[in-house]
């Protein structure tokens, strides 16, 4: 009696033990999501910022841009081409953004998440292999446009060109990287 006694005792303690062992582990996947979040907000945000806000800022200061363009001498073809593309590049970006906003990144379902990133970053790349040889070709018209006109060097509109496509290549392999940041995360995650 007194032997039955004690293995009930046992089985209490256990099955207590049990119980505090599952808490721990619930309070601890609520952890692990959310340094999970934390983690891939800190990843995404400065790529939803910077493809929100560039379009429209260059949208804003296209003007400007116009004005420069006209008064060195280039055509209004190559300037409404580049506008055209401008406003393309901004609906995209921002209807591209829209598919990570933070109530799809919010969801308790990081395959779904890490999906959408791979999207992303897909789009992404397809978007600059199409824009890669329009830019290619704008700058060489400018530069023949530009160049018949005013005789600029070509030396000086070739640096300019090759200044303002290092700056483009900088942000976009910076949003890549940030993005593959991301679904590494995400990944070791999913392994943990």
């Amino acid at each position: 009696m007194d032997n039955q006694n004690n293995n009930l005792q046992e089985l209490e303690g256990l099955r207590d033990q049990v119980t505090e062992f599952k808490k721990r582990m619930e309070q601890q996947e609520i952890v692990n999501h959310q340094l999970l979040k934390i983690a891939m907000n800190k990843h995404i945000s400065w790529i939803k910022f910077m493809n929100t806000w560039t379009g429209p800022i260059a949208l804003v200061l296209s003007p400007l841009f116009i004005f420069c363009l006209r008064e060195l001498g280039c055509s209004w073809i190559p300037i409404i081409f580049i506008i055209l593309v401008l406003i393309g590049e901004t609906v995209f970006n921002i209807w591209n953004v829209s598919t990570i906003s933070n109530k799809h990144l919010a969801a308790q379902d990081i395959i779904s998440v890490q999906q959408r990133l791979t999207a992303y970053k897909r789009r992404e790349k397809l978007q600059t292999y199409i824009e890669c040889p329009l830019i290619l070709l704008l700058g060489g018209w400018f530069i023949f446009d530009i160049y018949n006109y005013i005789n600029i060097p070509v030396i000086k509109l070739i640096v300019g060109l090759l200044l303002g496509s290092f700056i483009i290549f900088f942000i976009l392999f910076r949003e890549i990287r940030s993005l593959n940041k991301a679904i590494k995360v995400i990944d070791e995650f999913n392994r943990s």
